[in-house]
């Protein structure tokens, strides 16, 4: 196998993890939000003077803020330092001696 496809492969394999990451990230927000407006409801009918539930999210897991926008700068930059990691991994042993 050349080395651009295993590349190739391991680019696919990370974007697929970052979407999926992603998307269950949002989707359990979404349920805890559901499960709060239907606290809140009974909480109302029940008795009001109780108070509503809120909800809280960090900062970095609030899906409204993601930024999708796609810079190839960013990409490219990123390619270059994940295939020297990668590269350096392969060319040296544990201890830091080149293999070749």
């Amino acid at each position: 196998m050349s080395f651009t496809k295993i590349m190739s492969f391991v680019a696919i394999l990370v974007a697929a993890a970052l979407y999926w990451s992603t998307t269950n990230v949002c989707r359990y927000n979404f349920a805890i939000e559901k499960k709060n407006n239907i606290l809140n409801i009974l909480t109302e009918e029940i008795d009001p003077s109780i108070g509503k539930a809120n909800i809280y999210y960090y900062k970095e897991l609030n899906c409204a803020s993601v930024d999708w926008s796609f810079d190839y700068n960013r990409v490219i930059q990123n390619l270059e330092t994940i295939s020297v990691m990668v590269y350096q991994q392969l060319t040296t042993d544990i201890r830091g001696r080149s293999l070749e």
